[in-house]
């Protein structure tokens, strides 16, 4: 594919900014609108007006999709945004509304249009692009994927929310056969917005209410003599259809999920077949997608998510796509981010995309003898209007450098200091220790300070907040590394990792720190005092060679440190004066 052509590609895109922002603001008016022009009272000789409506439930379900699916499936958004434009013409008497609703609508059937303009040209466009024949071999076995999985569990939630209305709607109709009607005044509002009701017997009942009453109106009432505390308005019966909402929201959930699945399963066919590859050039992005471009790289073109074949290999290219990470490599040790460099290499470059070039579609890409299967939609870049998605993000040249020169060997250390030896580290914060201890001391008080007032929710939260205190500052003030003949000691906040010499392969000096590799895993002690990083990792590598003496491997093991203890502690001693202020106040 040439930069010409791709750049007449990628001049159908549809800007994302369109469903991504626009829609939901003109969204926000139309609500909003309703809400406004809504001046309706309830009415106790049509209880319809603020009763149930189920035609208004299932409509919500349409009104949230076309909000809710634009970041993830515009085309469903915008069908469910139209079908809410036809309802609201046809069973709504608000006109702001009705205005509002109607451009939302508008707009939405303008953008199903748009979609499917430009993936039409889209289509035609990248058939008209030289190809060549290729046979991709069958794929494995998908199985139970994910997203059937949520379905499942969005049915399950739909058939609980129809078995809790049934059960509410028999309660109420129980209640409503044994009710009387009474006339009660309504005395005030509380701070809770609860209408307080005086009945004819001088009782007082609160009770929940949509619509706004006078102190001192006459309320008709729904009394049950069975039950004392059951109320009801005759002008506002008990709604509860929401919970049609929850099921039908929890359907259309499941029903996507599953028509994604069939997608994906049918981008996998389990059999060879043959295709036409179009040639472009791909980079891995820090995304863990693959960036699409033109085959000169001049024009990116989208991003699709993909896997290999191979569960190993495809398990070494994920880990791989942390070296895009900045946060990632900064805690990876120098070794690992080359190799993370070196598998990122052999999938950058020229390969063939067999399937439509078009956004929403599931190409897969063939590169080398290579096979990356999608696993979601390919998507054109996201787009604002003064800047859209680039390859900015991708780094200019993640290819290692052979000709570097390789990290200086280590030198084992002639003099081994007496063991068990404590790593010298920096100097602690001089606030860590002192700060450790007035947590331990002020944290109680203010939680009982809080529970005595009252105030439960904010006790509960110091208590939270002083846990999770006393957890950074004794992590800090405790922490701890110890070299044994055999072992070395990791102090890292709950826990002491135990690392055998016998499984350390060999040791590096990073820039702060030292890294230990022990099969596939990396092992970084840092906080070391930076004029001792040579000498301990010369000690280190001396501890590691006395103790190759042929026994087998021992994994990492951990057992539990001294900041967990005190950690136990503290939040036993918080629960503990919760426990007394609530049964015994002082």
């Amino acid at each position: 594919m040439t930069g010409d052509a791709a750049a007449r590609w990628a001049g159908t895109v549809v800007p994302s900014w369109t469903y991504r922002w626009l829609l939901p603001v003109v969204w926000l008016g139309a609500i909003t609108a309703s809400f406004i022009g809504d001046t309706g009272r309830c009415s106790a000789e049509d209880p319809s007006v603020c009763g149930p409506d189920l035609t208004f439930s299932f409509g919500v379900i349409a009104c949230f999709a076309s909000l809710v699916l634009l970041w993830w499936q515009p085309i469903v958004a915008a069908l469910a945004g139209v079908l809410f434009m036809v309802l609201d013409l046809r069973y709504d008497d608000v006109g702001s509304a009705r205005v509002g609703w109607s451009v939302y609508g508008v707009l939405c059937a303008a953008l199903l249009l748009w979609i499917f303009v430009s993936r039409r040209s889209q289509r035609s466009l990248s058939a008209r692009m030289p190809r060549q024949p290729v046979q991709v071999p069958p794929a494995a076995r998908t199985g139970i994927s994910g997203r059937l999985l949520v379905a499942a569990a969005l049915l399950l939630v739909g058939a609980a929310a129809l078995g809790l209305l049934r059960w509410m709607d028999q309660r109420e109709e129980t209640h409503i056969r044994r009710a009387v009607e009474q006339t009660a005044v309504a005395k005030a509002t509380n701070a809770d917005g609860e209408l307080v009701l005086q009945l004819p017997d001088g009782s007082s009942r609160t009770v929940s209410v949509l619509d706004d009453y006078d102190t001192g109106a006459q309320v008709p009432v729904l009394v049950d003599p069975a039950d004392r505390d059951w109320v009801r308005l005759r002008a506002e019966p008990a709604d509860n259809t929401f919970w049609y909402t929850v099921a039908g929201g929890a359907g259309v959930l499941a029903f996507l999920f599953v028509l994604r699945d069939l997608r994906l399963r049918r981008a996998r066919p389990r059999r060879s077949w043959s295709g036409q590859g179009l040639l472009v050039r791909i980079d891995p992005h820090v995304s863990a997608a693959f960036a699409v471009r033109s085959a000169d790289g001049t024009v990116l073109l989208g991003f699709l998510d993909s896997e290999l074949d191979d569960d190993e290999s495809d398990l070494r290219l994920l880990e791989a796509f942390s070296a895009l990470d900045e946060e990632e490599q900064a805690d990876a040790p120098a070794k690992l981010k080359r190799e993370w460099a070196e598998t990122l290499q052999r999938y950058r470059g020229h390969a063939l995309l067999v399937g439509d070039l078009v956004e929403g579609s599931w190409p897969t890409l063939l590169l080398g003898g290579q096979v990356l299967r999608p696993v979601s939609p390919f998507r054109a870049p996201r787009k604002l209007p003064w800047r859209g998605e680039t390859v900015g993000s991708l780094p200019v040249d993640i290819e290692p450098q052979d000709d570097a020169p390789a990290a200086a060997a280590i030198e084992p250390a002639r003099v081994v200091p007496t063991l068990p030896w404590e790593v010298p580290l920096r100097a602690r914060a001089w606030w860590s220790l002192p700060g450790l201890i007035a947590v331990l001391l002020a944290a109680p008080l203010a939680v009982g300070a809080f529970a005595n007032w009252g105030q439960w929710f904010a006790a509960f939260m110091a208590t939270l907040a002083g846990a999770q205190l006393v957890h950074s500052l004794g992590s800090r003030a405790l922490f701890r590394v110890t070299a044994t003949a055999t072992d070395l000691w990791i102090r890292t906040g709950w826990t002491d990792q135990r690392l055998s010499w016998r499984s350390v392969e060999s040791v590096e000096v990073e820039d702060e720190a030292v890294s230990l590799e022990a099969g596939d895993d990396w092992h970084v002690v840092g906080g070391i005092a930076d004029k001792d990083l040579t000498q301990v990792a010369a000690v280190f590598e001396t501890l590691r060679l006395r103790s190759r003496t042929g026994l087998p491997e021992e994994p990492v093991t951990r057992r539990l440190s001294p900041v967990l203890l005190i950690n136990a502690v503290y939040v036993a001693i918080c629960v503990l004066i919760l426990a007394l202020t609530r049964w015994n106040p002082f």
